[in-house]
């Protein structure tokens, strides 16, 4: 008898439970990629500099996936306990010992999360090597995957199989214990309309600060490094995000429905007779769910944001450092061209570019002090005539406008602005300079900022350095062995600048050295000889394929996870809602105006969580400063859209198959 009542329950809620256990299905099978990924042999031998490393981040991520993963199992499986409320109670009613109706919950949810793992566990088997190979082609390795699973992630797996199981199977248990003790029916909710419409109206205001506060985020991010204003919006638009959010969902849009249901000639219209009510009173039931759901979307879409500015952010800095293939200055030129005629390279581009060191003073409002020290120049004709890419995050500027180039201490896009009096020794004062952080030849071949000047002001003004920088481009690499690498090392530094600082700016002066210094001073800066991109090209690649793979995985799977909830919470109708829609239609109401009320009962439940997270998610635009940049992450944000629009899409479908087949429609 108990095997058939477990039997009954998995098949009237079958639907629900094939949602819940793809879901568990495809987070068990990507944590079983994650983990064997780290001790893959062919992974280790196509990736030797990166072996700790990518053991390290798949333990790490691999963790965190399988802790939120496990959240979601024991937050939706509570679902399905509270959907057989009523059946747990009358079987108490008709005699049933208690302990029989805890094990028969015990057991149910065992069964489905064994079939949960053995789903997700041949999903692992039969996607490991083409997720490997994504992996390889995303990081760029010509390189044959191996499928390989350790005894040691077989063992790990079959502990976490059991562990996790049995804790859900005690949760769901004693989830069926505190009902048993709570036998009585349920009593109706008051609405208390005299606290959900103050509280709606303090909801719908806290949201409204917010994105007026998130406006003036985006004009005060740049601030950030000596204000205390952007974090203390931060915090604020956060706080009134989150809770505005709940309070909208307690009071204001229920509100909104009572009222279209008061007018009469909104209300009596068409299918608004019957969907008014009942959608009012499934939003009641679902609040905690829609504000859960619609904080995981923000956090999602924030987290796709950071990422992408993150990646590029990266992606800038490493062409800011880089932006030739190799670089070199007039001290160190003949030994590199002689490299390289040996390396028989062949040469896509070449560049030369005159510059001159001279010593400057200004105040540097990042760290509120005034800073004395040696600045590179560079004649305007000179900067306009290397390629694109070395100015490209740099303000414009014309042939009469000075431009300051210095290192961006931000992960995010700086928010150019204006500097101001800036002292040149022996040459007229800079009163006003525009400021970027693309530096030419690459950041690491400067020993600080740089200033790009009009041509006339960079021929009169007077030098304490002069030297010459060169750049290449080259087909395939520039082909340097190692050998060759190692005569290079000598030629690393090229000279050194000892400065002496007088306390007139005219009086100080700049000693150059050949030899390394004994002992460092801050006085001292080095100039670099080269620079090379060589092997950390490639590692950038493929740093940069493995971080899209991670971040995919968990991109794919958190919209799974959202999808799945909200599916359920719709599917996952109590009696008395069921009893609703079986009144309609005893009551000859047609079966396409039921239809359209499970229509837009779906089509509320999807889109309310995602129109409030995409206004939360315009915050994290801010707080990356990348206002007038945004044109990728709107491509992202669509992309996200059209994905949970398919999810909503296939939960209606999923919702009006078992309202057919429940009621024979």
């Amino acid at each position: 008898m108990y095997r058939k009542i477990i039997k009954r329950s998995l098949y009237n809620m079958r639907d629900s439970y094939l949602i819940y256990i793809l879901a568990c299905s495809f987070a068990i099978g990507v944590f079983g990629i994650l983990i064997s990924l780290g001790d893959n042999p062919s992974v280790r031998a196509s990736l030797r500099s990166w072996n700790s490393f990518i053991s390290e981040i798949t333990i790490m991520m691999s963790g965190l996936f399988a802790f939120c993963a496990f959240v979601y199992m024991i937050y939706v499986g509570g679902f399905f306990i509270q959907q057989q409320r009523n059946e747990f109670i009358t079987f108490k009613k008709l005699g049933m010992q208690r302990s029989i109706i805890v094990g028969i919950s015990f057991i149910q949810t065992a069964l489905v999360q064994t079939l949960a793992w053995f789903i997700g566990l041949l999903a692992t088997l039969i996607f490991q090597k083409f997720m490997g190979m994504m992996l390889f082609f995303l990081m760029r390795l010509r390189f044959n995957f191996l499928m390989h699973i350790s005894w040691n992630d077989i063992f790990l797996l079959a502990k976490l199989f059991f562990f996790s199981t049995l804790i859900l199977s005690i949760v769901n248990s004693i989830k069926t214990i505190r009902i048993l003790q709570k036998s009585k029916a349920k009593r109706t909710k008051k609405t208390r309309w005299w606290l959900r419409i103050p509280a709606g109206i303090f909801g719908l205001l806290l949201l409204l600060l917010a994105q007026l506060c998130t406006v003036s985020l985006f004009y005060d991010m740049h601030t950030i490094s000596y204000s205390a204003k952007p974090l203390t919006e931060i915090f604020f638009v956060m706080l009134a995000d989150v809770f505005g959010t709940y309070l909208v969902y307690f009071g204001f849009l229920p509100t909104i429905l009572n009222v279209l249901q008061g007018i009469r000639s909104v209300s009596y219209s068409g299918i608004n007779m019957f969907s008014f009510k009942y959608l009012k009173e499934r939003l009641f039931q679902n609040i905690s769910t829609l504000w859960f759901v619609t904080e995981l979307s923000a956090l999602a879409l924030m987290l796709l944001t950071f990422c992408y500015f993150g990646y590029q952010a990266v992606h800038r800095n490493y062409n800011g450092a880089y932006p030739f293939e190799l670089a070199a200055d007039k001290n160190t030129v003949a030994v590199i061209k002689k490299e390289l005629g040996n390396s028989k390279a062949k040469i896509k581009g070449e560049y030369k570019t005159p510059v001159k060191v001279n010593l400057v003073s200004y105040y540097k409002k990042d760290d509120r002090d005034f800073v004395r020290q040696p600045m590179t120049f560079m004649s305007y004709t000179d900067y306009m005539s290397l390629p694109r890419r070395m100015r490209k995050w740099n303000s414009k500027i014309d042939s009469h406008q000075f431009l300051k180039i210095d290192y961006n201490g931000s992960i995010f896009d700086s928010h150019h602005f204006k500097e101001h009096d800036i002292e040149v020794k022996d040459a007229p004062l800079i009163s006003t300079v525009e400021t970027g952080s693309s530096f030419p030849y690459g950041s690491s071949m400067h020993f600080g900022p740089m200033m790009i000047v009009p041509d006339d002001y960079y021929q009169k003004m007077p030098a304490e350095v002069e030297d010459t920088f060169y750049g290449w481009d080259f087909k395939k690499g520039d082909r340097l062995s190692a050998k060759q690498l190692n005569r290079l090392d000598g030629f690393r530094n090229s000279y050194y600048m000892k400065v002496n600082f007088k306390s007139s700016l005219s009086n100080s002066t700049i000693e150059v050295l050949k030899k390394e210094p004994v002992k460092y001073a801050p006085s001292i800066y080095t100039q670099a000889g080269f620079i090379r991109q060589g092997s950390l090209k490639k590692e950038f690649v493929q740093g940069g394929g493995f971080y899209l793979f991670i971040v995919s995985l968990f991109s794919v799977a958190l919209l799974i996870a959202l999808g799945s909830v909200l599916t359920l919470r719709i599917l996952l109708r109590d009696d008395y809602q069921s009893r609703q829609l079986r009144t309609l239609q005893k009551i000859g109401v047609e079966e396409n105006e039921i239809k359209r009320i499970v229509r837009r009962e779906n089509t509320l439940t999807f889109l309310i969580p995602l129109i409030f997270a995409l206004m939360q998610a315009v915050t994290s635009i801010a707080m990356s400063n990348t206002a007038g940049k945004s044109r990728n992450i709107i491509l992202i944000y669509g992309g996200y859209v059209i994905f949970y629009g398919l999810f909503g899409f296939v939960s209606y479908q999923i919702s009006w198959h078992g309202i057919k087949q429940k009621f024979s429609l």
